[in-house]
């Protein structure tokens, strides 16, 4: 038997609040830690992920993964993460359980900054099933300034430095 007369339910994703990527140093170059945090307005299953689009410029290709935490439920461990271009995503690893609506955190690591100084693009912070159906996401996230690497000796050229003849 078959009843087509079932009208289908359209289930709009959540949008993702409070949110921001930040490198643990914002110097034009520089590689280390990046985190991500964002309040989701669902919760995302125990073998959900997340998923962090990175501005172009940023180099993600060695990222990894090195702590999630989140509303309720258990973090897990061992979460996988693959990089495709400037898009992470993290799935969540063994023993985790359901994050409840509210603050989750990331965090990356050998996450490179752009080697040029200024603004970067936005971040896009998204959370899935396993499957890919998107739960909640923002495409928004606050861009980040990148500054410029200090002049030292090593990256001034002789030609900046001005000689003095000691006078007698």
């Amino acid at each position: 038997d078959t009843l087509a007369s079932i009208a289908g339910t359209t289930i709009t994703p959540g949008v993702i609040s409070a949110s921001s990527v930040v490198s643990a140093s914002l110097v034009a170059g520089a590689s280390g830690a990046a985190t991500a945090t964002f309040t989701t307005a669902n919760s995302v299953p125990a073998d959900g992920k997340f998923v962090v689009t990175f501005p172009v410029n940023f180099d993600v290709a060695s990222a990894t993964v090195t702590a999630i935490t989140g509303q309720t439920g258990a973090a897990g461990s061992g979460h996988a993460i693959n990089c495709a271009g400037q898009v992470c995503t993290v799935t969540r690893g063994a023993g985790a359980g359901i994050f409840t609506a509210g603050v989750t955190t990331v965090v990356f690591g050998v996450v490179k900054n752009p080697e040029v100084s200024g603004a970067t693009g936005t971040f896009t912070i998204t959370t899935t099933t396993n499957g890919d159906a998107v739960i909640d996401t923002l495409a928004t996230v606050p861009a980040v300034t990148i500054t410029p690497l200090a002049a030292t000796a090593a990256t001034t050229p002789a030609a900046a430095y001005t000689t003095v003849a000691p006078t007698l």
